[in-house]
């Protein structure tokens, strides 16, 4: 161009903007674009050297002029489409576009009703693909097994060091078996705050059998596995946490449990998704607690030769077992139980997602049902339109095709919108769910959820709109012909509706049926005694370092000096501590009456343990029903003496009170004990589970139960617990200034904390059965309101013939609750089935409990009633003067 000659800007301006057109000119057709673009040039360079011209070129301006240049470019693609002859396809969409543009609301509604199906299946979708079908983090992980130790009292026990060894040294199926214990914490000291971790020990071919290799350093060595460890591994996220994430910390020593470690490694993040453990040491096969067969804590991950299968290694290790019970009296009916190790990993909420799944699933179904009748409803009133079409000679198959085109328009869109949607539930879903689902940080929207979403939306336009665009173009022309100009009913068009929103209500009852006994099931597990009284009571654990702390006298003392400033705190009532918190779960021991030893290792009793101090049952306020409690007479190397609870007592001396008996219990070396009391019945493994056999001992008898190296304090007093927690770290550290105070909460929220994994799935459940609800309210009003609009005339005839008012509303009541009414039979029916696939999830309840059922149905009937008084108070204002008018 020639002309006025712009500045600087305003040409770097005008070439960006020609660099546009020319780039998006490959739309317009060979012998159309060289003129289109010689037009297009001086079209830009006169509006560029006008806003030259006017004032100076800035960011500001030149965002417009290029905003305006693709608005313009836009415009006039737009209105070449029949000069480019486009394609019929992009002519249906041009034109589904402009259909959609002229009715905004309508377009809105319905994309927002898609978009929470959608959104929700993504998002579900997302979950159950990452913690149930993604592969674990792992080389080869189908290869991977674990084993369980098995014997009389149980089927997922640990493994005793020396049986490990023996079955790692015989077996010739696995190319690799490691251990680890499954649980464990520590303390890490130092420069900073003491800070709690979850700790492992595991056999140095460990991390080699996962394959997985060390993000920085490396793994154990083999000769690390004799004697006392020295070394550490630390976990990904505790290196950036903790020593930010310097790589210098590989060689340098940390301080755990009062012991200096070396690290060694530091394992990558991976790792972390699958096994919550921060610290991990080497086992050492020659101390006292790995050298003896009576001891159980490890557990066995091993890795399949190839072509082993899991039932060939199961057959080969059941001969090793029975070979080492005939070697080993003590292992008498021991043995190794395999499973995948995937199904460890995802544990038991395989069938809660997948019923999850299903949840959101009829959800979606729901709104495609809400979906199809705005559109069926569309539809009839555009019959006149698509009469006029069908007789200047469209075919059938093209005005199908049109309303297809707006069908899966709306489907994309909505999918988009879903999309976003999904991200926001999945970061719900993550804040909700930290610590009860497995794998919860590798949940994302990946390439497949993508697909998903795609997949989701192409199949839900097909499924709202075929329907209504099958419905809108049958053969009957003379009748759409007569429609031209006014709205009309139409038989077919409204059984399709009436069909919609009776299977929306029949849907919706059974997702109510399901989140109905789900919170039935979490109300009954709250309200389970748990032996115990929760308010008032703070708890934290306290983690004593071995080096200082290393014999039983050492921890007494402690114990008693440290209980001694807790309960001079104002307001605490009692203090005392226990190795066996209620509702955390704890380690058990034999035991046998005295002069009644068992004939054989199957018929051993065993009972879980819990050394305690002696105020521990008034700070616990578990009733003593018999005998005495603990007194400081009890303490020193006499004879010894135990508290039992109830149900253990009850089962031993049915009908004779125990007080006075002995018991033989074997820790490690057999040690007798005199019942002096019997205390109710606590909760030790969640509210879920039934109370077990529990033997309490003294932390002052130095030769019974177990160490009073690690114990949780529980703490009684008035008022909120929370307040005291800075007290009671500050009287720890009066006494031991280099021990942390770590899991400090109130026993109220271990309570509430002890059910959050089914309180979880309610929610969720709860949440998708109240917006199958709302949908299916909305998709019955909606129904009935434009019934009723389209019978305007008739119910302004039928009033000027005489029908009263309440006539009138009674019909439109009637119509509405009879949808309901059908609904509702056939939702009972169908949660009579799909209940049965949450029956393990309930709790003291049935899956067709009777008053969830009765429930569910009045909550419908009353919400379908709400749903049709409003269009039924409508119809009763129609214009009798105004319809015969129109007549």
């Amino acid at each position: 161009m020639t002309g006025h000659q712009m500045s600087e800007p305003a040409r770097r301006l005008y070439d960006r903007c020609v660099r546009i057109a020319r780039a998006a000119s490959s739309l317009v057709p060979d012998w159309r674009r060289e003129d289109w673009l010689r037009e297009w040039d001086g079209e830009l360079w006169f509006r560029a050297s006008l806003l030259d011209r006017r004032h100076p070129i800035d960011r500001l301006a030149s965002r417009r002029l290029i905003i305006r240049t693709l608005g313009a470019f836009a415009h006039a693609l737009w209105t070449l489409t029949d000069e480019m002859r486009l394609d019929p396809m992009l002519q249906d969409l041009k034109y589904a576009l402009r259909g959609l543009i002229k009715r905004p609301a309508f377009a809105a509604l319905v994309i927002a009703t898609l978009a929470l199906g959608i959104g929700a299946n993504t998002a579900m979708f997302s979950i159950v693909h990452s913690v149930l079908i993604k592969p674990l983090p792992y080389e080869r992980p189908d290869e991977l097994v674990y084993m369980y130790g098995g014997f009389a009292g149980g089927e997922q026990a640990s493994v005793s060091p020396p049986d490990y060894l023996d079955y790692r040294a015989r077996n010739s199926v696995f190319s690799s078996l490691a251990a680890r214990t499954i649980f464990g914490a520590s303390v890490i000291t130092g420069t900073d705050e003491p800070e709690r971790v979850t700790s492992s020990i595991a056999s140095a071919n460990f991390f080699a059998t996962l394959g997985v290799a060390p993000y920085r350093g490396r793994g154990f060595l083999p000769e690390e596995e004799v004697g006392p460890s020295t070394v550490a591994i630390i976990s990904y996220g505790l290196w950036q946490r903790r020593f930010g994430g310097d790589a210098r910390i590989v060689g340098k020593p940390i301080t755990v449990d009062g012991h200096s470690l070396t690290v060694v490694g530091i394992m990558p993040p991976s790792l972390e998704r699958t096994i919550d453990v921060q610290v991990w040491r080497p086992i050492g096969f020659n101390t006292p607690e790995t050298s003896t067969r009576r001891f159980h804590f490890l557990r066995l991950v091993g890795r399949l030769k190839p072509g082993v299968t899991i039932a060939q290694a199961q057959r080969h290790m059941d001969e090793i077992a029975r070979g080492l019970a005939e070697t080993y009296p003590e292992n008498e009916s021991w043995h190794l139980n395999l499973v995948p190790y995937r199904d460890v990993v995802i544990g038991s909420v395989g069938p809660v997602l997948f019923v999850l799944l299903g949840a959101v699933g009829v959800v979606l179904l729901i709104a495609c049902g809400n979906v199809a009748s705005l559109l069926l409803a569309r539809a009839s009133a555009r019959s006149g339109e698509i009469a006029v079409r069908t007789a200047l000679g469209a075919a059938r198959g093209r005005l199908v095709r049109q309303l297809l085109t707006e069908s899966l328009l709306l489907g994309v869109v909505a999918g988009c919108v879903g999309l976003g949607l999904a991200h926001y539930l999945l970061a719900g879903v993550r804040a909700m769910g930290a610590g009860m689902l497995p794998r919860l940080a590798e949940v994302e929207i990946d390439g497949v959820a993508l697909a998903f979403t795609i997949a989701v939306s192409l199949l839900t336009s097909l499924v709202f709109g075929a329907a209504p665009a099958l419905h809108a173009v049958r053969p009957n022309l003379a009748a759409m012909m007569k429609s031209v100009g006014k709205a009309s009913p139409t038989r077919g068009g409204a059984h399709t509706r009436n069909a919609l929103v009776v299977a929306q209500v029949a849907l919706s009852f059974v997702l109510l049926v399901g989140a109905g006994l789900l919170v039935r099931s979490l109300s009954q597990l709250q309200h389970v005694e748990t032996g115990f009284d929760s308010a008032g009571v703070l708890t934290a654990e306290i983690r004593l370092p071995g080096d200082r702390y290393d014999s039983r006298q050492k921890t007494d003392q402690f114990w008693v000096q440290f209980l001694d400033r807790v309960r001079a705190i104002p307001g605490v009532e009692a203090a005392a501590a226990t190795t066996l918190l209620p509702l955390r779960g704890g380690g058990d021991t034999y035991f046998y009456i005295e002069g009644q030893p068992p004939a054989s290792d199957a018929q051993k009793m065993n009972a879980t343990v819990s050394t305690v101090t002696d105020d521990y049952f008034a700070a616990m306020r578990i009733p003593l029903v018999g005998g005495r409690s603990f007194t400081s007479s009890d303490h020193g190397n006499g004879a010894g003496v135990t508290v039992v609870s109830r149900g253990l007592a009850t089962r031993l001396f049915p009908g004779v009170s125990p007080i006075g008996k002995r018991l033989v219990v074997d820790f490690g070396k057999p040690f007798t004990a005199e019942i002096i009391g019997v205390v109710a019945d606590v909760r030790v493994y969640g509210q879920a589970n039934g109370a077990p056999d529990v033997l309490y001992f003294t932390a002052g008898q130095p030769n019974a139960g177990f160490g009073t190296g690690v114990m949780n304090l529980a703490t009684r007093l008035r008022g909120n617990p929370a307040t005291i927690a800075p007290q009671v770290r500050a009287a720890l550290h009066a006494v031991a200034p280099d021990v942390a105070l770590s899991a400090v909460e109130s026993m109220d929220s271990i309570l509430h904390d002890s059910v959050s994994a089914p309180r979880f799935r309610t929610q969720l459940l709860l949440a998708f059965a109240s917006v199958a609800l709302l949908l299916a309210v909305i998709g019955l009003y909606g129904m009935l309101a434009y019934s009723v609009a389209q019978r305007t005339r008739e119910m302004g005839i039928r009033m000027a013939l005489g029908a009263r008012p309440t006539v009138v509303f009674r019909m439109v009541i009637r119509q509405g609750m009879l949808l309901v009414g059908v609904g509702v039979v056939l939702g009972i029916a169908g949660a009579l089935v799909a209940t049965r696939l949450i029956a393990s999830q309930l709790f003291n309840i049935g899956p067709t409990d009777p008053p969830v059922f009765v429930g569910v149905a009045s909550t419908l009937i009353l919400a379908g009633l709400a749903a049709c008084v409003i269009p039924a108070r409508r119809a009763t204002k129609a214009d009798p003067i105004s319809a015969l008018r129109l007549e």
